[in-house]
């Protein structure tokens, strides 16, 4: 019986991973369509002291992804045992 247990915590665990790969697949998209609408409209990169934030977006969400990762991996009392 615990092996089901075991298995069904598991499953838990894959399904709030593939969610909050969805969170920022869903994000990125969206993202992308704006720094496409922040390029289509500076052709003369006259907001070039904003830009910088287009390529930080992808910093913080790889590592908004890899606190998820590390939260839902992190070492339990169960795990120990």
């Amino acid at each position: 019986m615990s092996q089901a247990r075991r298995m069904m915590v598991k499953l838990d665990i894959y399904r709030k991973f593939t969610n909050a790969l969805a969170v920022a697949v869903i994000v990125s998209v969206g993202w992308i369509c704006y720094e496409l609408y922040f390029k289509s409209n500076d052709v003369y990169n006259e907001h070039w002291q904003n830009a910088w934030i287009i390529p930080a977006f992808w910093q913080v969400l790889s590592f908004s992804l890899l606190c998820v990762i590390c939260a839902l991996w992190a070492p339990s009392q169960n795990s120990m045992r």
